[in-house]
């Protein structure tokens, strides 16, 4: 049943019922302890009545009990005045006059207060008293009664009053309940408004901005919700990321086709038959580069899925691995490569998705080995505090640096952007760079590109988180 309740309704039942049930509860207790009271001091009264009674019975000669008064008077002497008495003895019972020639019911027990109930002969409802006495030896049972009418009316004036009280006890902190969850719930549904609309309605410059430029939730909600807003922030942002590196890698793709088909294109126009094996050759260079973007969009489409696949990737044994694939790639190049890594850096690993690593190390090895002249210098740092505030914890740095001509300081801030390419002499779509940006992005790094201090051509640092 709970299930099919929204949240305030929750909230309001689990407020309200034992707020109820308390009340009830307590409701319950006055009543019983108000009765108890009532009966207390009847009770008193009842035997004051006694006392003065027994003052007046003695026994005569005969043994027999009798009621002797003085100055006759006072309500047990009034005709059916409600109240009365009666003593009981063995072969003798004697009566008040307020009796007149009747008689009471028999007795029933007494109820959990102690008193009697009966009815006088007009059928009113009586409590009473009884108390044994002894005198001279002989036992008798003195029973006092007087109208309940008075007890009752005072008891149900009382209830009244009690759970008019109680009643507007609850009403008050049903209405304080209220209050309470609808200002309470209201920064989750100003939450939810915002959500609704970022997603349904044009945003508005109040609207606050995430690092990616999408409205985002921001902050303000209360210490409870604002790790929730926060989170769901996070969320938006990788999924922004994601979606925006996914066009990425599809406009990748379609500059990287312009090149083969421009080519097949130039071939065709030139002569009327094109040579098999140049068809076959950009054919295959096609495939190649759309299985290569597939499985780049593949594994960055779901990064939930690579979050909790991430591995610890030896990063020492991948840069000597494609290392020795760009030697054995560019034999006649005859480039002399220096992988630098002290003891501790050897030993490191990165905790992410080794494909992407090898894609950007890969792209940024090919890059250096098409512009170096002689030599490629690679060296792999421990992890220390970058020198970007993007990465305020500490990264591990991957440096390679040639000794080409490098890129002018005017055209730096642009080497990482797509497509961008400062030598049409070399073969390539200008692509690695922005590529090698694109993913280092994904895992919260940064590419950073320099003249080389040493060899004098380009640097690229690749900063990842530790």
């Amino acid at each position: 049943m709970m299930q099919r309740l929204g949240l305030t309704a929750r909230l309001l039942a689990l407020g309200l019922l034992p707020s109820l049930g308390a009340l009830l509860l307590l409701g319950a207790l006055l009543q019983a302890s108000m009765r108890d009271s009532l009966h207390t001091g009847l009770a008193q009264r009842l035997g004051d009545s006694a006392d003065r009674i027994q003052a007046h019975l003695s026994l005569a000669a005969n043994g027999q009990w009798r009621y002797s008064e003085s100055t006759p008077g006072g309500a047990f002497n009034q005709i059916f005045s409600g109240a009365y008495w009666v003593l009981q003895a063995p072969g003798q019972t004697l009566y008040s006059r307020s009796l007149w020639d009747a008689s009471l019911h028999p007795q029933a027990p007494a109820d959990r207060s102690g008193l009697l109930r009966n009815r006088d002969p007009r059928g009113r409802a009586l409590l009473g008293l009884e108390r044994p006495i002894e005198q001279d030896g002989q036992q008798a049972t003195l029973r006092v009664y007087v109208l309940a009418e008075e007890t009752d009316q005072a008891l149900a004036r009382i209830q009244r009053i009690l759970f008019m009280g109680l009643g507007a006890l609850f009403i008050g902190a049903a209405l304080t309940t209220v209050l309470q969850v609808r200002w309470g719930l209201q920064p989750l549904a100003r939450l939810q408004r915002r959500l609704a609309g970022m997603h349904g309605a044009a945003p508005t410059d109040s609207m606050p901005r995430g690092d990616t430029g999408h409205t985002a939730l921001g902050s303000g909600y209360g210490p409870d919700l604002d790790p929730l807003a926060h989170e769901i922030d996070a969320l938006l942002e990788r999924n922004t990321r994601m979606l925006a590196r996914g066009r990425a890698h599809a406009a990748d793709l379609s500059h990287a086709l312009k090149t083969p088909l421009a080519r097949l294109s130039a071939e065709a126009s030139q002569s009327p038959q094109v040579p098999s094996s140049l068809v076959l050759a950009q054919v295959q260079s096609m495939n190649g580069l759309i299985e290569r973007h597939l499985s780049r969009t593949s594994s960055s489409g779901d990064e939930h899925a690579a979050s909790a696949n991430r591995q610890a990737v030896p990063v020492y044994e991948v840069l000597q691995q494609l290392m020795q694939l760009m030697q054995h790639i560019r034999p006649e190049r005859g480039l002399h490569w220096q992988l630098d890594a002290g003891p501790s850096a050897q030993a490191l690993h990165w905790r992410g998705d080794r494909a992407d690593l090898e894609e950007m190390l890969g792209n940024l090895l090919d890059n250096a080995s098409k512009w170096a002249s002689r030599h490629v210098h690679i060296q792999l740092q421990a992890p220390t505090p970058s020198s970007s505030p993007a990465l305020p914890r500490p990264a591990l740095c991957i440096s390679i640096a040639d000794d080409g001509p490098g890129i002018a300081a005017e055209d730096l801030q642009h080497a990482g952007q797509r497509g961008q390419r400062f030598d049409q002499s070399t073969p390539g779509s200008g692509l690695g760079l922005s590529i090698v940006a694109d993913i280092a992005h994904s895992w919260n790094g940064q590419l950073k590109l320099s003249p080389s201090p040493a060899l004098g051509g380009l640097q690229a640092q690749l900063w990842l988180p530790a």
